[in-house]
This record gives structure tokens, sequence and C-alpha cells, in this order.
């Protein structure tokens, strides 16, 4: 079987749980641009991301997160959020491939208030060109 990979200068879908909202496990998505990905070498699965967070409540934000890897399956990877590294996390972090489905799901106020038909991406089939025009500019 082969393994969901992170690739530098790419979309991904981002589900994190719990959120930053509700009292128990309401999950914040966004899709993330991933700038980096470094396995750390350790042998307990860690990596460290660098990547921008454009549904972050604050603004378009920059992140760089230590990830635990727990599953790695075909399409999604399931990782611990490392903040300390003495400390266990209670949050956990998603990551897949992104599609359209997956932004009108997960993101249904980009869906309404800037659906694909209103980009003028060259193949409107692409979510990387639609994300891409949405938040990169390019």
């Amino acid at each position: 079987m082969n393994q969901f990979n992170l690739i530098n200068d790419r979309w991904f879908a981002w589900q994190m749980i719990p959120g930053y909202i509700g009292e128990k496990s309401v999950p914040y998505c966004s899709p993330i641009y991933l700038k980096s990905v470094k396995p750390l070498k350790t042998g307990k699965g860690l990596i460290k991301i660098d990547f921008i967070n454009v549904f972050y409540a604050e603004g378009v934000q920059n992140f760089s997160l230590q990830l635990k890897v727990l599953k790695r399956a075909e399409n999604y990877l399931v990782s611990e959020i490392i903040y300390n590294a003495n400390e266990t996390s209670e949050r956990c972090a998603v990551i897949s491939h992104i599609e359209f489905e997956w932004v009108k799901r997960f993101c249904p106020e980009l869906w309404y208030n800037r659906p694909p038909s209103s980009c003028s991406s060259i193949d409107s089939n692409s979510i990387t060109e639609y994300l891409n025009e949405v938040f990169l500019k390019r």
C-alpha cells in the first residue's frame, strides 16, 4: 500500500481536534499551504512542518509545528501536535489531500463567498490553481 506523503509547496487539508471553539471536540478545518516538511530523525516519528494557515481567526498566518505521526494511510496522516517536547498534547491533526468536495464540506464560507466559478484560473478543475488564486495570488 502506498503511504500518504507530505510534499513541500503543495496544498493540503488540515483538520485539528479539538479546534479553537467549543468546549469539547469541535474540529478546526482549513486549507494549508505546506512550505516545508522535515523529518526530525529521532526514531519517534517526529516531523517539523512550516505552513500557511489560511483560515486562522487572526488572519492568514505562518505556522511552524512539530508533529508526532500516529498513522499514515494512503490518503491521510494522523498526528499529535507537540507544543512542548516534555508534555503530551490534547490536540491531533489530520492532514490529507485536498479536493473541491472537502472545501465545500468543511469550508462552506469560502465555497459560498469565493466559489471556483468566480476564479479566472486556467483550469477550473484544479484545486491548486483555485487555492493559489484565492490565497496566494499566483
